[in-house]
């Protein structure tokens, strides 16, 4: 099985979220600037790590195991890495409303939205067989 896409994914996520950001502080000003970075980031960063972990790109060497082990790994795999994407969104949003002023609520909470759903539609199109 090649690699998943998930770097691609994430590195195409940070692009707009740095771009939208960029433009909301020319347009809109600072505040609203870095709360929407801010959002994309806490929907970026966690999804990343889940990404490398779930699929054994980061951490303890890779191995080729088949079989009832090799399901068993993913399984738990996969739990580390959810476990640990979950940890991460919740200290950042712990860290950002408690650093972060003035922080509009609203841009954040529709950024890391807006950074889920093209996540989704970045894992049909990248993974869709052609």
């Amino acid at each position: 099985m090649r690699n998943p896409p998930v770097v691609k994914i994430s590195l195409i996520q940070l692009t707009v979220v740095l771009l939208a950001a960029a433009a909301l502080e020319l347009t809109q000003g600072r505040e609203i600037a870095v709360s929407a970075l801010s959002g994309g980031l806490l929907c970026v960063l966690p999804n990343l790590y889940f990404g490398l972990r779930a699929f054994e790109l980061l951490g303890p060497g890779r191995r080729d195991v088949r079989g009832a082990h090799a399901s068993q790994r993913t399984v738990a795999s996969f739990y580390r890495a959810e476990t640990g994407k979950f940890v991460l969104t919740l200290m950042g949003f712990a860290a950002i409303f408690a650093t972060i002023r003035p922080l509009n609520g609203a841009v954040l909470f529709v950024s890391y939205g807006l950074c889920v759903i093209l996540q989704w539609i970045l894992v049909v199109r990248l993974t869709a067989k052609k």
